[in-house]
């Protein structure tokens, strides 16, 4: 996946200067959004993936899909949801409760780790890990930074802590049973319908699959991973036989649980 950084049609000095900065600490090229007449040339250009964009509301990520600003999403009406006393088949899988530390290996747009952090509370603990460069920095800047009209959402947003790292590199550098659950919700190889909004991160997301290797890692960090799947077939490939869903739902959770001699 290939990436540029560049800045909005504001002449700005300073956004210049932001997106100057992104593009060192990402490691990728700034390109000055004059030397295109637009986002589309630029992309063909560039032969690039996306394009992370400085404006005066944030980062934003341009792609061949779209135009893609931090929202967390679905996180609203699940959070609201959750208030009126319904459960979350997220949080059912993952045996969430206050206090509880889980490591989110795929932090997407953050809709997940909201709903956790929103559940473990302040005396837990979410930390969240992005593959993807551009798409790690949008998000982060909006957990920082987004406002919603829930303050307990916006809370949870706050408290979530992220690493720009892939999982299984990062759960290699950590200790045996740092974390109560780690969670995977990879890059669906086939777009649903429902989740159309999120089509423009999909050409910057991480596309490596999930490893039977990668789980074992996981579950030495802690005695429960949970991965999210619309593919039933892939859970089965992948070793798991406890699976929260049906054979023709949209979304499945595998569940992998650790013999307390190991």
């Amino acid at each position: 996946m290939k990436f540029v950084v560049s800045r909005g049609l504001n002449t700005n000095t300073a956004l210049t200067n932001i997106a100057q900065k992104w593009a060192d600490l990402l490691e990728t090229s700034y390109v000055e959004r004059t030397w295109y007449p637009n986002l589309e040339d630029m992309l063909k250009g560039e032969e690039a993936d996306g394009i992370l964009i400085a404006t005066m509301e944030g980062p934003q990520i341009f792609t061949s899909e779209g135009l893609l600003k931090y929202h967390p999403g679905m996180a609203v009406l699940r959070a609201r949801k959750l208030e009126a006393g319904e459960t979350d088949n997220f949080i059912t899988a993952c045996g969430l409760k206050s206090g509880m530390k889980i490591l989110d290996c795929t932090l997407g747009l953050g809709g997940d780790a909201a709903i956790a952090s929103l559940v473990v509370g302040k005396t837990g603990k979410v930390e969240a890990l992005e593959a993807s460069k551009p798409l790690w920095l949008l998000t982060a800047a909006g957990l920082a930074t987004y406002q919603c009209d829930d303050p307990l959402l916006t809370a949870a947003l706050r408290r979530i802590s992220t690493q720009r790292a892939e999982a299984g590199i990062y759960l290699r550098s950590l200790e045996k049973n740092c974390f109560d659950v780690v969670y995977f919700d990879p890059m669906f190889k086939r777009p649903i319908k429902a989740s159309s909004g999120m089509q423009p991160l999909r050409p910057v997301a991480y596309k490596e699959p999930l490893t039977r290797e990668v789980l074992e890692e996981a579950l030495r960090v802690a005695p429960l991973v949970v991965v999210k799947e619309h593919s039933y077939k892939v859970l089965k490939d992948l070793g798991f036989t406890e699976i929260q869903g049906t054979k023709t739902g949209s979304i499945n959770y595998g569940i992998l649980r650790r013999n307390n001699d190991c």
